[in-house]
């Protein structure tokens, strides 16, 4: 018998612990990591260098169509490229972030990047998150998560990011760009942020980083027995 790679879906609003849970796991599983967000904050990035105007669906929309992304993967190193420029350390300010929340709402914008998060995870042995992983990207993934906390945790743990990225703000002007953040993903028309029935639940409020993943492994190596093929003579 063989084992199956599997496609492992982590949804949830910002700093709920997606990224940080998604690369342990995959390099425990030894699997591809795919932040589906990075390619929205690259693309919003692309945006505000070129001066293109966010409220222009349709620029917006054609930019996503002409951009090539890749992902870089070695060891605890995992980087995003798009148009062949290395963004990682660029797309984490909340200017870029702000601005992916807008991009992210256009149709032609999802359309593209889902088409090449799908072709990403099309073979198997991936762990993607985001924040229609479950609900759009990979509808029919083996294991679909949603990792959860309240505000204020959510807020600090986004502040402590900043501030060691030395991006200086306050809690407060942080808690507040995740609380609009959160408005704008979840009552958005196309692919808002929602929990879907088939989702594991999980909220990170009160919990350790290693009790997460480890919560997440107990899952998947209870069912692990369901995902083995026979091998063909």
């Amino acid at each position: 018998m063989t084992r199956k790679e599997l496609v492992i879906a982590i949804d949830g609003p910002s700093a709920s612990g997606k990224s940080t849970i998604a690369k342990l796991l995959s390099k425990k599983l030894g699997y591809t990591y795919l932040d589906t967000g990075a390619m929205y904050r690259a693309l919003a990035w692309k945006a505000l260098q070129r001066n293109i105007e966010l409220n222009s669906e349709e620029k917006i929309s054609q930019l996503a169509r002409e951009s090539s992304f890749k992902f870089r993967q070695k060891g605890d190193d995992y980087r995003i490229i798009i148009d062949e420029e290395d963004v990682t350390d660029k797309i984490r300010h909340p200017q870029v972030s702000e601005a992916a929340s807008k991009v992210s709402s256009y149709p032609g914008v999802r359309q593209n990047l889902v088409r090449i998060q799908q072709e990403i995870g099309a073979k198997g042995g991936v762990v993607a998150e985001g924040r229609d992983v479950c609900t759009r990207v990979f509808t029919k993934a083996d294991f679909k998560f949603y990792l959860d906390a309240f505000l204020v945790e959510r807020a600090h743990r986004r502040y402590l990011e900043l501030a060691e990225r030395g991006i200086t703000t306050s809690e407060k002007k942080v808690k507040e760009d995740i609380e609009r953040r959160d408005k704008s993903d979840s009552q958005r028309t196309h692919s808002p942020l929602t929990r879907c029935k088939e989702s594991i639940y999980i909220d990170t409020t009160n919990l350790t980083i290693k009790e997460v993943l480890n919560l997440i492994l107990e899952k998947i190596k209870f069912r692990e027995r369901d995902f083995f093929i026979l091998d063909n003579d």
